[in-house]
Formats: C-alpha cells, sequence, structure tokens
C-alpha cells in the first residue's frame, strides 16, 4: 500500500469518527443510531433524518454532508482507479509474458537508461526480435508505450533473466548504469546460457577487463566511440557521413554483417575472385576471421575460402540474406549475427 493510499484510508476513518461523534454528542443520538445516521448519510442512502434535530444538529448534518461526500467520493475514486490499473497491469502482463515465451533466438537489452533506450530503438527499426528488462516502473511504461516487450525486474536476478527467456536467446546487450551492476548481470548471464553472445558497455579498462573475464564476448566503451566518431568526422567528414547513412538512416539498405561458411558449402575451396559473393550478390569481403580467431583484413582475390571461415561483409540487406540463404545448404543452420557495434558508436 503506497503513502496516498494510507493517508487518504486515515481521512476516511477521520470522517467517519467524526461524523459518528458528532451524531451522539452534538444531535444527542445514542451511539448505536449515531453509527447508522452517519453511515447512511455519508453513503447518500437518504433514509429519515435523526429525530428532533435542532439548529447544531442541522449545521452538523450540512457540515458532514459536504466533506464527507467530497472525501468520500474522491476515496472510492481513488481505489477505483487503483483496481483498474491493476487489472489492466494484469492483463497486458499476461500478454507479455506469452510474448516472451514464444520468443527464441531473440536479444534481451538489460536497461533502459540512455544507452538501453537508444539500443531497443534501433533494434526496433531493424524489426530485430527481443525483450528488455528494466525495474523502473516509470521507464516500463515508457518503453511499453513506444512498443517495446518488456520484462520489469532486475536483470541481475536469475528468474528475472529466465523469464525474459534468455535460456532460448541469442544473446543480451548490458546496458545498465552501474557497472558493478553490468559486471553482475554479465557473469549471471553467463551461467545460465553458455551459448550466449553477451556486448557490455564499460567506461573504463579496468572494468572492460573484469567484464571478459566474466564472459563477455564484446564490451564497448561509449566514451571512446563517441570520440572516435567526433575524431572521424573533424578529419575524415565524407567517410563520417557514409558511416552514419548506414549505420543509421538506412538510405542505402546498406549494412555490415557476418557470414559463417559451412563445411558442405560449395564456395569452400574457391577463391573470393572465383566465388559468386561479388559477381551474384554484390556483396563485398571486408575481412576474415579464422577459427582460431587470427583476423586477415581486405583480403586478396586470391584467398581460398575453407571450412569455418567468417567473413565479415557488406552490402545491401536483401542481396546478403540471399547469400546466406543460399550458403547455408538448405538444411545446414548457419551462425549470422549482425554488426551491433557501427550502430553503437553513433550513440550520442
Amino acid at each position: 500500500m503506497d503513502k496516498r493510499t494510507k493517508i487518504l484510508l486515515a481521512i476516511l476513518l477521520a470522517v467517519l469518527a467524526g461524523g459518528f461523534g458528532g451524531m451522539h454528542f452534538i444531535i444527542g443520538l445514542p451511539w448505536s443510531e449515531a453509527l447508522y445516521y452517519t453511515v447512511i448519510t455519508l453513503s447518500t442512502v437518504g433514509y429519515e433524518s435523526p429525530r428532533d434535530l435542532g439548529v447544531a444538529g442541522q449545521i452538523f448534518i450540512v457540515f458532514l454532508i459536504l466533506t464527507g461526500l467530497g472525501t468520500a467520493g474522491y476515496i472510492i475514486g481513488h481505489f477505483s482507479q487503483l483496481l483498474l490499473g491493476e487489472k489492466l497491469t494484469l492483463i497486458l502482463g499476461k500478454g507479455g509474458d506469452k510474448q516472451v515465451k514464444d520468443l527464441e533466438n531473440h536479444w534481451i537489452i538489460c536497461g533502459l537508461g540512455r544507452y538501453g533506450m537508444q539500443v531497443a530503438s534501433l533494434l526496433l527499426a531493424e524489426e530485430i526480435p527481443f525483450v528488455a528488462v528494466e525495474l523502473s516502473e516509470e521507464k516500463v511504461t515508457e518503453a511499453r508505450d513506444k512498443g517495446f516487450l518488456v520484462v520489469q525486474g532486475d536483470a541481475r536476478d536469475e528468474e528475472v533473466l529466465k523469464k525474459s527467456g534468455i535460456e532460448k536467446a541469442q544473446g543480451t546487450i548490458v546496458a545498465l548504469d552501474n557497472e558493478a551492476d553490468i559486471v553482475y548481470t554479465t557473469l549471471t548471464a553467463r551461467s545460465l546460457n553458455s551459448s550466449l553472445r553477451i556486448v557490455a558497455r564499460a567506461s573504463n579498462n579496468q572494468v572492460v577487463n573484469m567484464l571478459y573475464k566474466a564472459g563477455a564476448n564484446k564490451v564497448v566503451n561509449p566514451v571512446l566511440a563517441g570520440a572516435s566518431s567526433m575524431v572521424r568526422a573533424s578529419l575524415q567528414p565524407t567517410v563520417a557521413d557514409f558511416l552514419e547513412l548506414v549505420s543509421i538512416s538506412r538510405k542505402l539498405d546498406l549494412d555490415f554483417g557476418t557470414l559463417t561458411v559451412h563445411p558442405a558449402s560449395y564456395m569452400v575451396g574457391q577463391t573470393l575472385s572465383r566465388a559468386p559473393i561479388r559477381s551474384d550478390y554484390q556483396t563485398t569481403v571486408i575481412a576474415v576471421i579464422k577459427p582460431d580467431g587470427n583476423i586477415l583484413h581486405n583480403p586478396q582475390g586470391s584467398y581460398i575460402i575453407e571450412a569455418e571461415d567468417q567473413l565479415i561483409i557488406f552490402g545491401q540487406r536483401n542481396n546478403m540474406a540471399r547469400l546466406r540463404e543460399d550458403v547455408s545448404c538448405g538444411s545446414c543452420t548457419e551462425s549470422i549475427e549482425t554488426d551491433i557495434s557501427t550502430a553503437e558508436e553513433a550513440l550520442p
């Protein structure tokens, strides 16, 4: 029960006690009749007035009606609003729970602060399924008004993360404000899903190292990312404008992405120049990540594609989607993920 409700209940009891006492001491009714007439007066039932009312009694009845009815009406309206709000919350909550249970291979955003809200907006614009976890009721309401699917609760809590579908999720973005909470949430998320991709934010190198040890796959420093964007905008304005166009406006329908080459793919053993990546799909390979983690930047056309190579590609999204479908060997399952680091650099 909140403070406002307690105050209103205290006022209601005071009005009842005042009416009860006035009926007895001012009008002279027995205690049982005083209680009876107080209740029917405040409830506007409208039975006959007390017997032998004098001037003082009439003034008291008028005062009780004016003050009591207004107070009682306001309190009844307040409780009706509370009950209706709880019912709506319950209905919406059940609907949200069902939607979360149906999610698979989605993203979980932990925290809807300054960064989390913008990340959620980007994912919504890209039609990438996600659910946000937020403790603040005010932020939860704001997020739901924007069309976000939200689980209200503490992201550090295992049960809350399970409720958000972390065991079936593709990844989580930890965007909480407190760095200790970020580390703890990363540890908890990793313990619940060993294959989960975890992207976390940090503001200093010490926390960055801690997050990697806690199980984060990628740690983003918004301060450094913002500084890098400012330097690029100053020294390489054309490049900065292009990346902003790609990352935010999507006017060219271009995007960065990754594609893991399946061992059964027809491209295994072909050189980049002979593979139809560019000729048929108008997609450019800008780097190759080997299974051992080594990165080959700007690979030459003579590079021979090998199984389990992860190609970092750039092109129109519909063409990249066709490429992924063709390379997936029909029933083969690819490890495909969107590169969100470029979008994160654009965050203020």
